[in-house]
């Protein structure tokens, strides 16, 4: 840790670690037994109710989190199948996060700021939304909080422990979701260069074989948990073609990634969403260059990875989405609490000389409880409205629909009616197979969700409800 934050270390207790993770406890329990969305709909029906040994040796699709599945499924198995008991895992890795964030944190910055930044992980309204899905993403974010940390202790320490911790921290996210293995590449790209560069006594290699070590035994492991399926993964993300190529684009991604971050810093939309990201961007950014200045090592591991995810994306199946980089929220808020204490520094520099550290540390603590409180209010948001209404949708149809009236379930809504929710209604999937079903029918329902993928997927489909169809409700 850099000498100059050691003054601000002495502020923080270890009691408060405890109280931030039971406040981060009590938000995540707080609507978990919420509806499913589709995502967690195909886990379930494909990934968790399975038996342990299909689990392991099956590949279905990318929407397979191994770890996380075996995980679920013990849940469920122990618990009795509800949304809260499948989502328990997610919670519990949530939960977690926030005393690993502040451990990582403590090894790179101040207690104070680690403190702070553990402090709005708990509050995040992003965090909570996944803590509260049933899929590895809280697992995966740590693992990744998990594997840093060890990295660089080891990197400073080379000690055993720490290589086989490292390794088994990154075999266990890989199998949470592979995303894992393009962290593990920027952690690998780092060291690689960090080797380039002569230290201080003017030689190269610094770190020795141990962090090759790590890596070469990270990847053993991995291959070893995924070997049962390795085939079936290959085959899919490698011949298998993907619909979603030319709808979940970068470009889409960057938009939707804005789009959420303004929800969940309770920004809506309009200038006041524009002017609270800008902020936030420029704050992001400050904490960068402060980072570069006085820890480029742990900088260059939380950014790394950005690149091997998104390299790995593209080359892998050309589709890219907002969630591949949840993994690192950590390492964001490190950088946003870093960028905020450095602007109120300065500012307090500029009008207040004589009382500078003492009015810009006062002036950040303001700046980030109320990002919190913003998060916070945006939670009302994620607890009124389960995060796919399926049955509400199913139970409103069902109480105003005439008994002869068919109803027709479009694009992804398919799966929740007729697998999940055991709906005697008709699938479609073409134009022509709405036109039969309506066919001598004064009128027809339509249950469909995710438009823009239903407009790709199948245009004429889209078309003929546009032309022909009124919205009656939106769930």
């Amino acid at each position: 840790m850099p000498a100059a934050h050691v003054d601000a270390d002495l502020a923080v207790r270890p009691g408060w670690i405890a109280v931030l993770a039971v406040v981060a406890l009590a938000l995540r329990i707080v609507g978990l037994d919420g509806g499913l969305w589709i995502d967690e709909i195909y886990s379930l029906l494909d990934s968790f109710r399975p038996p342990l040994a299909q689990i392991v040796t099956v590949f279905p699709r990318d929407n397979h989190h191994p770890l996380y599945s075996v995980l679920a499924h013990l849940s469920l198995a122990g618990l009795g199948e509800a949304a809260w008991t499948i989502r328990l895992p997610a919670l519990l890795f949530g939960v977690a996060s926030v005393p690993m964030l502040y451990l990582l944190g403590a090894a790179v910055t101040t207690r104070r700021e680690a403190l702070a930044a553990a402090a709005l992980l708990a509050v995040s309204y992003h965090h909570v939304w996944f803590s509260q899905n049933a899929r590895g993403y809280t697992a995966l974010a740590f693992f990744t909080l998990l594997s840093t940390w060890l990295l660089l202790r080891g990197l400073d320490g080379r000690r055993a422990r720490h290589l086989v911790g490292y390794a088994l921290a990154i075999a266990l996210g890989a199998y949470v979701h592979l995303t894992m293995v393009f962290v593990a590449i920027g952690h690998a790209a780092v060291v690689a260069a960090r080797n380039l560069v002569r230290d201080p006594r003017g030689r190269r290699g610094r770190d020795g074989a141990w962090p090759w070590l790590a890596f070469g035994l990270a990847a053993l492991l991995t291959l070893a948990l995924y070997g049962p399926v390795i085939a079936q993964v290959q085959h899919y993300f490698v011949r298998q073609p993907t619909g979603m190529k030319g709808i979940s684009t970068p470009t889409w991604a960057a938009s939707e990634g804005i789009r959420v971050l303004m929800q969940g810093l309770g920004a809506g939309t309009g200038l006041f969403a524009a002017a609270v990201v800008a902020a936030a961007g420029l704050l992001f950014v400050a904490g960068v260059a402060s980072y570069a200045r006085t820890a480029p090592l742990a900088l260059a591991l939380f950014v790394a990875p950005v690149f091997a995810i998104v390299a790995g994306a593209l080359v892998a199946r050309g589709t890219m989405y907002p969630r591949f980089f949840f993994a690192l929220i950590g390492f964001g808020v490190l950088l946003g609490v870093r960028g905020t204490m450095v602007v109120a520094r300065r500012g307090a520099r500029r009008f207040a000389a004589g009382h500078a550290a003492t009015v810009g540390t006062r002036l950040a603590a303001v700046a980030l409880a109320g990002a919190g409180l913003l998060s916070l209010a945006s939670l009302a948001f994620n607890y009124r409205y389960p995060k796919q209404d399926f049955a509400g949708a199913r139970d409103w149809i069902v109480a105003h629909r005439s008994p002869d009236e068919p109803v027709a379930t479009l694009g992804a809504a398919r799966t929740p009616y007729q697998r999940w929710l055991a709906m005697p209604w008709q699938p479609v999937g073409s134009e022509p197979e709405l036109a039969a079903l309506r066919a001598g029918a004064e009128r027809t329902w339509i249950v469909y969700t995710m438009p823009r993928y239903l407009a790709i997927a199948a245009p004429e489909l889209w078309q003929a409800i546009r032309r022909d169809c009124a919205t009656e409700r939106v769930f």
